[in-house]
């Protein structure tokens, strides 16, 4: 481990101090967190909450090898998590994608860190940038309330502070671990502390946490593209194998290393017991190296030369040959502070407020990209149908590809860029009593978020340093994929960031500024009438926005010019909730309740500003057009608890849709910019458009259990599982001609997601072994059927074991991903047109858990 992070432990472990327990923080549906320390727990919070929500203790998180956040919230009924360069990134929720749901810590809205989230909105916070060291338990809150923001389409993702256990002065947890990971042979280390206590008296107390976390992931990846075109194969060619003539296919090999920190703390003073204030906050994210080595083949539909319809062999007399070198450095961010407090005074009335900064950041301090290219086509045989998934191909004339000297045509830019988004927030509540039903109160009140989103891009060309990519590789072939591919010599990547490049300038096309203002104030009214306890009222929103792009006009010269040009958005909305909880006895609590809410269109959705990726000729555009989406949810569930964190629970939901927003794909012969490598050829158009209504509704089921009644060590086995059924249903694609629309699931609603884990935890000994399964989806809107790209099935399986040493002392060992999971997108739903698919085999991770406090 870092010499940084054993000496940050080695001091938190001399810290001493006692006093007395720290008042909690708040949830976001409005519940005092006691502390979700351990499985009962947050099991409690489930059961005493007011709407319908689910919880994962920090004891639950550490329980498994989930690194961040997103995998931590995998494990949760109703969840589908999104993975990227081998780590869960994103979660969808109920079956909507990221960008439709919310995301707080603490209650505070969070802000998106990076702006390329799966459908484009923007809008996604990407849990990655939180490691779970620092968390001290999340929830995900599935039906809002007035008090509430309105966003959150599909539920919101609160993320609780860690705090002082309860019953303890001091709490002191400290974690230390090293892994491996087989793929290419490296370490990975993992660290964690917190540290609090109370003092003077009982009226201060202060908490904090520190996650360390540092890996050298890897990934083998093998991607392609379809010329979907089959009058590209002569005549005579087998329909299966028509379908399947490629337009490029390239072998990826990714290194990647990754420093993840996390920092969060809290300030809390109580002069009385009606009174507190308390000052919190974090800063977690991550920078990330990444060396990336492509291999590319283009051409490979132009010149079809001979099919062979019994081996599906294809041969091409004019294939392109091409060595992509990429080398970057990302600074992902995110910061919040918050500052508010409570007190009561008169009969019962109580007033709480708060104001609050977040900042989410994502930072390209460099973007280098070079091709080495060989001038001379070749003559080359691939195959895709024998095993679709590790495609083959090789040379027929002689060409040597892993020989370095034959690519000597040079093209490359470095390409630097900045996306911020931060919010200025304020919120104001006050709670009267009323003696309309037991504990009755009406609540007002009202907030103001000032958002503001930022993006800047910049490039510079290289100069062409006149040499063959000999010059910039070194020793050995890159020999990989289980052997299948050898895609020439090793990078020397130091060798390829010394290119001298010219001036950087910025690309204005890219360039965002934007202001979201949202001004809120609601009613609502809590009461209770025996077993029954309602919440409920309306919330009114009014959205006042100014985004802002350049538009860019062609002069007589070729030249272009740029004038920055705002699209002001102004709209009103009002939203309804209401609540019921009937709970007939300790054991028994049922749900009933609908709600209202929003999604607005994501930044770079609604945006003018236009990027150009001038490797693949695609052109990304906004739709300053589109209209927010809206909602309307109900909800139900029954959930029956049996004691000692135990329960069983059944929901269903319906949610139904306005103004959904879908991306869309368009490709044209050609488009005028100078930028693009081949502007007369085939230019993908991506960009976003409103579909109407839509609409999704499923169901979920859960089990929690440790078998208590068994005898004797059988008492310490368990099961934690649950299973979610999602049905979606909008219009997705619409003919150019007939205008007649095209009906289908709704972009990553997977129908089928489970959770399943057997633990055991007895005499100081704790074991579980945990599968999560997520069934195929659509996960980009093609420009037609024929293009949509799904994303296939995948089911992972993680262990964890951990032993006491001593009371205060564990021994722990963690396996990730046994199953070596495959991440695997085809165009079209089926598994036989994989366009990536990329694998990173297990890892695992040995270390000491160490816990004071009293």
């Amino acid at each position: 481990m870092p010499t940084r992070t054993l000496l940050f432990l080695t001091t938190a472990l001399a810290m001493t101090s006692a006093a007395q327990a720290a008042t909690p923080p708040q949830s976001s549906s409005g519940n005092d967190i006691v502390v979700t320390g351990t499985r009962e727990q947050a099991t409690a919070l489930k059961k005493n909450a007011a709407v319908v929500l689910d919880a994962r203790s920090s004891q639950e998180i550490r329980s498994l090898p989930d690194v961040n956040a997103a995998e931590a919230l995998q494990r949760i009924p109703g969840i589908q998590m999104e993975s990227d360069t081998g780590e869960g990134r994103f979660v969808n929720i109920r079956g909507l994608d990221a960008d439709l749901n919310a995301a707080t810590y603490d209650g505070v809205r969070l802000t998106a860190s990076n702006p390329a989230t799966p459908q484009g909105g923007g809008r996604a916070v990407a849990f990655d940038a939180f490691p779970s060291g620092m968390l001290g338990g999340i929830e995900v809150i599935k039906t809002l309330t007035p008090d509430m923001d309105a966003e959150g389409l599909g539920g919101v993702v609160n993320i609780l502070p860690r705090a002082i256990p309860e019953g303890n002065t001091t709490v002191l947890d400290a974690e230390g671990g090293v892994g491996y990971e087989p793929l290419r042979g490296t370490a990975r280390y993992q660290g964690d502390m917190t540290a609090g206590a109370t003092f003077g008296d009982g009226m201060f107390s202060l908490i904090g946490s520190y996650a360390y976390n540092e890996d050298h992931r890897s990934i083998d990846d093998v991607e392609a593209d379809y010329i979907n075109d089959p009058t590209a194969a002569p005549a005579g060619t087998d329909a299966y194998v028509a379908s399947k003539i490629y337009d490029d296919l390239q072998p990826r090999r990714y290194t990647y290393h990754r420093i993840r920190h996390g920092f969060s703390g809290g300030l809390t003073f109580q002069p009385s017991d009606t009174t507190q204030f308390y000052v919190r906050g974090i800063h977690a994210g991550y920078t990330e190296y990444a060396n990336k080595h492509e291999f590319v083949i283009n051409g490979l539909a132009d010149h079809v030369v001979a099919v062979d319809n019994n081996s599906g062999d294809v041969t091409v007399d004019s294939a392109s040959l091409r060595e992509k070198v990429i080398s970057t450095k990302e600074i992902v961010r995110n910061d919040l502070i918050e500052a508010g407090g409570r007190t009561q005074f008169g009969r019962g009335i109580k007033l709480d407020f708060r104001g609050a900064y977040t900042k989410g950041r994502d930072v390209f301090p460099y973007g280098y990209s070079t091709n080495f290219t060989d001038p001379n086509d070749v003559t080359l045989v691939y195959n895709n149908t024998a095993n679709p998934r590790v495609p083959t191909f090789h040379t027929t004339d002689g060409t040597d590809i892993t020989d370095p000297s034959i690519y000597t045509d040079f093209k490359g830019d470095n390409g630097p860029s900045y996306n911020s988004d931060s919010e200025k927030s304020g919120v104001i509540n006050l709670a009267i009593p009323v003696g309309f039903g037991s504990d009755a109160a009406i609540k007002v009140g009202g907030s103001v978020r000032a958002r503001k989103r930022l993006a800047h891009a910049y490039a510079a060309d290289f100069n062409d340093p006149g040499r063959s990519y000999a010059a910039f590789s070194g020793f050995g072939n890159e020999v990989y994929y289980n052997g299948a591919y050898n895609i020439g010599p090793y990078p020397d990547y130091s060798k390829v960031e010394g290119i001298p490049q010219g001036p950087l300038s910025e690309d204005l096309s890219a360039y965002e500024d934007d202001n979201e203002n949202v001004y809120a104030g609601y009613a609502q009214y809590r009461g209770g009438f025996g077993p029954i306890s309602v919440v409920g009222g309306v919330r009114v929103e009014a959205t006042d926005a100014t985004y802002r792009a350049n538009t860019e006009a062609d002069l007589a010269d070729g030249s272009s010019t740029f004038t920055l040009t705002p699209s002001k958005r102004r709209y009103t909305n009002i939203f309804p909730d209401i609540d019921f909880r009937y709970s007939p006895n300790d054991n028994l609590v049922v749900h009933a309740g609908f709600s209202t809410a929003i999604g607005r269109p994501g930044f770079d959705q609604i945006t003018a500003a236009r990027s150009i990726d001038v490797a693949n000729d695609v052109v990304s555009q906004g739709n300053p057009d589109l209209k927010p989406t809206t909602g309307k949810n109900f909800d139900a569930s029954v959930e029956y608890y049996t004691g000692r964190g135990g329960m069983i629970s059944f929901a269903v939901f319906y949610k139904a849709f306005s103004n959904y927003i879908i991306p869309t794909v368009q490709h044209v012969d050609s488009y005028p910019d100078p930028r693009l490598a081949n502007p007369a050829g085939k230019i993908e158009i991506d960009s976003f458009q409103n579909i109407g209504s839509a609409h999704a509704e499923g169901l979920e089921a859960a089990i929690r259990q440790q078998f208590l009644f068994l005898p004797g060590w059988l008492s310490g086995f368990g099961v934690d599982g649950n299973v979610t059924l999602v049905g979606s249903h909008g219009a997705l694609h619409q003919d150019p001609d007939t205008g007649a629309l095209y009906y289908h699931t709704l972009p990553q609603t997977s129908p089928f997601a489970a959770n399943a884990s057997l633990f055991y935890d007895k005499h100081g000994f704790q074991a579980k072994i945990a599968g999560s399964y997520v069934s195929k989806n659509i996960f980009a809107v093609g420009d037609s059927v024929a293009t949509d790209v799904y994303s296939q099935p995948r089911f992972r399986l993680d262990a964890s074991a951990a032993i006491d040493i001593t009371p205060r002392m564990s021994f722990f060992v963690e396996a990730k991903n046994l199953t070596n999971t495959k991440l695997e997108f085809t165009q079209t739903p089926d598994s036989r047109y994989p366009i990536q698919r990329e694998f990173y085999k297990p890892d695992y991770l040995a270390g000491v858990r160490i816990r004071l406090g009293h």
